[in-house]
């Protein structure tokens, strides 16, 4: 092969490399400390272009940002910001043993504080970030996150929700305010909520929740139910699950 062609080969090998490396996630990890002076991790994935959608990821009971998966790197590739963050009571969680006992756990702790301070760190921080455009953010929030995302659409107003596996009445333990009246504060911005037809929430019947919410909405609003049971963030690991929230996101923000 003569020098010429070695050295044409190698420049294209080096043009792929850059175009590769311009498109790959860049994560950053960020610790924050709240109001109250809680220390947070958040991992933040810029957008590539500026004034592009911004996607907010609140986790479930396990108050874990890592259980979103690959989901988090998946929407910043499609050109989406996003930041998914650890809810404060994570280490308790993660000590109280299995799924029920932590749930039991989660129910005594102060939950607003999670809306309160939590999430009021990722917005601040949002708009720190140059290139973020304040008019283009949803939150995401699965199970217990759901709720968390339900009350902060309504204290900080996203451009839309996406639910997953919200159930019963209250958002948060008996005697909070009532999802009914969240969703009516809520207004007319658009909604996606999403949950499987033998979800467990609300013992098994987060599916007819769902359908139920659907007529409390006031605005665009749209509701999947998936076959199966999973729950929360599993719901995410199906890919056609996945894309579907994608989409949806593309044409609503």
């Amino acid at each position: 092969m003569s020098p010429q062609k070695v050295l044409s080969m190698a420049l294209l090998l080096v043009i792929i490399a850059v175009g590769c490396a311009t498109t790959q996630t860049a994560q950053r990890s960020v610790a924050l400390v709240t109001g109250d002076q809680i220390k947070l991790d958040f991992n933040y994935y810029p957008a590539h272009r500026p004034n592009s959608p911004t996607v907010i990821l609140l986790p479930d009971t396990r108050c874990d940002r890592k259980l979103f998966g690959t989901f988090s790197a998946m929407l910043n590739e499609a050109g989406f910001g996003v930041i998914s963050i650890d809810f404060r009571y994570k280490d308790l969680i993660a000590r109280s043993g299995n799924m029920s006992n932590q749930i039991q756990t989660i129910q005594r702790q102060n939950l607003d504080v999670l809306v309160d301070q939590d999430v009021k760190s990722a917005i601040d921080f949002l708009s720190r970030q140059d290139g973020v455009d304040p008019k283009r953010i949803c939150i995401i929030g699965a199970s217990l996150g759901s709720r968390v995302a339900l009350k902060s659409g309504v204290n900080y107003s996203p451009k839309a929700l996406v639910l997953i596996s919200l159930s019963g009445q209250e958002v948060f333990t008996a005697g909070s305010t009532s999802i009914q009246q969240l969703l009516s504060e809520y207004g007319d911005r658009p909604i996606l909520f999403m949950t499987s037809a033998k979800d467990w929430g609300n013992n098994y019947r987060a599916a007819e929740d769902n359908k139920l919410y659907m007529n409390w909405a006031k605005g665009k609003c749209e509701l999947k139910i998936w076959p199966g049971s999973e729950h929360g963030v599993d719901i995410l690991k199906s890919r056609e699950a996945a894309q579907f929230v994608l989409s949806w996101l593309r044409q609503n923000i």
